[in-house]
């Protein structure tokens, strides 16, 4: 298949670069000193504080992060060091590890939440009601395709 580059290529591509730039410049200027998915487990274990369960096992954050359990343990103990969450054994099944977030944890992911909503109230801030229910419905369009494919590429690798 030739590569082919249009015009949505380019502004999907650059629109996510934005996306990720602006964030990290933002983060810079905080004190909080994580990668997107550090902070993506952040804030899978807030939710977690939220439905009253008050942890996530190891197994469900490298789920939710599609990523290796190995992978998931060295991104866990680098939060662990940094204060933000803490690790204990399952006492109903030992080989299972429960992640919960520190005080400090809960803070910075709650200031993160804070500061995400606040940059996307500012990105929209220049569109009418109309035009942003437009970019709602695009973007979940979007992401349902990605989701799909993703999906699919995970069944394909089986």
């Amino acid at each position: 298949m030739a590569f082919v580059r249009n015009k949505y290529t380019d502004v999907l591509i650059r629109s996510y670069y934005n996306a990720l730039l602006l964030d990290e410049t933002k983060r810079r200027f905080s004190r909080a000193t994580t990668n997107f998915r550090g902070r993506d487990t952040l804030q899978f274990l807030y939710d977690a504080d939220g439905d009253g369960r008050g942890f996530r096992t190891q197994s469900e954050i490298a789920d939710h992060l599609r990523i290796t359990r190995p992978s998931c343990t060295v991104l866990v103990k680098k939060l662990e060091s940094m204060g933000y969450v803490t690790r204990s054994r399952n006492e109903e099944d030992e080989r299972s590890t429960q992640v919960r977030l520190t005080r400090r944890g809960r803070l910075i992911t709650a200031y993160h939440i804070i500061n995400r909503q606040n940059m996307v109230g500012e990105l929209l801030s220049g569109f009418t009601e109309e035009e942003q229910e437009i970019i709602y419905r695009g973007f979940v369009r979007l992401n349902k395709v990605f989701e799909d494919q993703i999906s699919g590429s995970e069944r394909g690798a089986l």
